[in-house]
């Protein structure tokens, strides 16, 4: 499957995809979000697929959104087109039944960071930065970082990055949980890559139900309804084949072999 303004590659239950408009800084278009909601489809369906990791080439992570696209557009027009590619791409990468993970090889800056919240995990190398500019600009984020940052990294700190603009290390994205680990450039490939590997060989049906779990249970702030939740998917989860699997390979001594049935 060849794109212009993607690269899409699986192996070994993990599917990349890098953007790459690296003369742009992988700045995001339209075009771009159709050719990534085309390969999510066909990631969801592929049951070969079991993490998806996210990236870029070049020196940026994505510069955010190509300033070109909003042009000559109406206020209807916009909007129409925000729903249409930002926010159903950027919400199938928090919703999709597969881990996915931002591999933030440099900076995220606006749609770019946006993105990056959407996945279930982000590891970051050291010298990216991070920010949500949009404010020094007299707009703010759209694409989801007033309502997926505060969730991340709490109100407070939230409100700070966005109403600020300013722009924050690995280190502090580190410290502020808005990235689960920082490696150095030499072994950020090899180090995210043996993450997303080992993630693959996990049972996708419980991968897929927890984080929709996880998600939902985070959102409504309601422990009674996420125990009944949990409790309703625990009931399929423990009659599936990967669970008996699991059970024989311990007996066995074995790793489990998960076939996602």
């Amino acid at each position: 499957m060849e794109f212009k303004n993607i690269v899409y590659e699986k192996s070994g239950g993990v599917g990349t995809i890098t953007l790459n408009r690296p003369g742009k800084l992988n700045a995001i278009t339209f075009e771009m979000l159709d050719e990534m909601w085309q390969v999510l489809q066909d990631i969801l369906i592929d049951n070969d697929v079991h993490v998806i990791l996210l990236t870029g080439s070049g020196r940026y992570f994505c510069a955010g959104a190509d300033l070109e696209i909003v042009g000559g557009m109406t206020t209807t027009e916009f909007r129409v087109r925000q729903r249409k590619y930002w926010n159903r791409v950027f919400s199938e990468f928090e919703e999709i039944q597969k881990l996915t993970i931002a591999a933030l090889n440099g900076p995220a800056i606006g749609g770019g960071l946006e993105l990056a919240l959407c996945c279930d995990l982000r590891y970051s190398v050291t010298d990216a930065h991070f920010s949500l500019p949009e404010i020094n600009f007299g707009i703010l984020p759209d694409s989801g970082g007033t309502v997926r940052l505060p969730w991340l990294i709490g109100l407070a700190r939230a409100k700070e990055l966005i109403l600020t603009g300013d722009s924050i290390t690995a280190k502090k994205a580190e410290e502020l949980g808005l990235v689960n680990a920082i490696f150095s450039r030499e072994t950020f490939e090899e180090e995210v890559g043996r993450i997303a590997a080992r993630m693959a060989q996990k049972a996708p049906m419980a991968i897929g139900l927890g984080k929709q779990l996880i998600n939902r249970s985070f959102q409504q702030r309601d422990i009674r309804i996420s125990l009944e939740d949990v409790m309703d998917v625990q009931s399929i989860l423990i009659y599936t084949e990967d669970y008996r699997e699991a059970v024989k390979a311990l007996k066995e001594k074995r790793p489990p072999i998960f076939r996602g049935k």
